[in-house]
């Protein structure tokens, strides 16, 4: 495992410049969103109607922005679009330390969503910009380990000045200074040339029994499709946010500091093998990855309700943050070869895009869902476990669209070769 990270760091050292900015940016965004909720409900004794729309707000603005802001990073580059994000998070983020009105950060938090919707998705397409295509499914591995870095970071910096200072306001003070930090990395550390990727580098033919298609445009059937497998995805994923904890403690019967040890445990081993299990792709196929990963997810949740062993948990934690380590890289390594170069940007933000809608919606159908059960059976055992099939039935579907995929894929026409 530690020989696959001292490869790809020696192999591609514009990777060691993208974590650190990518990290920085996770650690940032895992510190601001909860603190939010606990700043809204804690200190500033927001009715639960504000933080809902405070919450909402963002997820609309970073769902629906992240598409735009993809294309537009297609146009002026990944840099100056990156830089636009940053500086818009950071000022958002030092107004909410110093706003006492709950309306204000309501207005405020969404437009910290404008930010990290610029930022993300753009960093995402560089990484795609500098990866061999046979390597790309392991390059993009680092999205999710600076992603998991930053939210056991940001949680413990989260806690730790609040214990301190008695005030989650201070959280914002910081988040903000290692935005400006990351400012300063994109300006000395990343690229500026408009359009200039090493993938376009011209090299050695080799040969391949693997036809080349033509490339597609970014608002395509394929990425259509690969976005909606990501939305389905996310919603059977979202579904399970507001049953987890209450299943977890009072059906399981587990206490706090299990369900803390648990997590920062399985955050901590999913993050050692992020980029091992992106390579996966690399080796097996984008598609067979995507269906490797729904599967795996699948058999996951469908035992979930039914496991009690405490190790049995944690192995089908384990196998659910597998199933995401895989099915991020690849989806977003398949859909930069699947488009041109000059709009990988923007079918990279239709994924994140599907991504985000996903998450919108599965969160509240999850928590209805498990109400509606409740009253319908007398049992919150039983409430608490039916998001768990639907979401297993949700994933089931997504599994079959990939089989759509495929077949969409393979019309595309194939490349004449140019006779030297």
């Amino acid at each position: 495992m530690l020989a696959t990270y001292l490869e790809l760091w020696r192999r591609e050292p514009i990777l060691r410049r993208i974590l650190l900015t990518s990290l920085l940016a996770d650690i940032s965004f895992g510190a601001l969103v909860p603190f939010v909720n606990f700043y809204l409900s804690d200190e500033l004794k927001a009715p639960p109607h504000v933080t809902g729309f405070a919450f909402a707000g963002y997820l609309a603005v970073e769902t629906l922005l992240k598409a735009p802001f993809g294309a537009l990073s297609d146009r002026w580059g990944r840099k100056t679009v990156m830089l636009l994000g940053l500086v818009i998070a950071v000022t958002a983020t030092l107004l909410l330390g110093f706003v006492r009105s709950h309306h204000a950060v309501m207005f405020l938090f969404p437009l910290t969503g404008v930010g990290f919707a610029a930022f993300f998705p753009t960093i995402a397409a560089l990484v795609a910009d500098y990866a061999p295509e046979e390597h790309r499914g392991g390059m993009m591995g680092i999205l999710n380990l600076s992603y998991l870095m930053g939210l056991g970071v940001s949680a413990a910096l989260g806690f730790l000045l609040h214990h301190q200072a008695g005030t989650y306001r201070h959280a914002f003070f910081v988040t903000a200074s290692l935005l400006a930090t990351a400012i300063i990395l994109v300006i000395l550390l990343l690229p500026s040339e408009k359009g200039k990727v090493l993938t376009e580098t011209k090299t050695k033919p080799h040969f391949s029994l693997r036809p080349r298609f033509v490339r597609l445009p970014a608002l395509s059937r394929p990425v259509f499709i690969l976005a909606t497998i990501f939305a389905i995805s996310q919603f059977a994923a979202s579904m399970q946010v507001p049953v987890i904890v209450p299943y977890a403690k009072q059906v399981l019967r587990l206490t706090d500091l299990e369900l803390g040890l648990g997590i920062a445990l399985g955050a901590g081993a999913l993050a050692l093998i992020a980029v091992p299990v992106g390579r996966i792709s690399d080796d097996i196929g984008r598609e067979t990855a995507l269906r490797l990963a729904l599967a795996s997810a699948i058999a996951a949740l469908a035992t979930f309700p039914f496991a009690r062993s405490i190790f049995l948990l944690s192995g089908l934690g384990l196998l659910i943050g597998f199933a995401w380590l895989l099915a991020f890289p690849a989806a977003l390594a398949l859909v930069s070869e699947v488009v041109t170069e000059q709009e990988r940007g923007a079918a990279v933000g239709l994924i994140y895009g599907g991504q985000g809608l996903g998450a919108i919606v599965g969160a509240p159908f999850g928590g209805i869902i498990a109400e509606l059960a409740m009253r319908i059976f007398s049992s919150k055992a039983l409430g608490l476990r039916i998001p768990f099939v639907i979401g297993a039935f949700a994933l089931s579907i997504a599994f079959l669209m990939t089989f759509w995929l495929s077949y969409e894929l393979s019309r595309r026409p194939i490349e004449v070769e140019e006779q030297e």
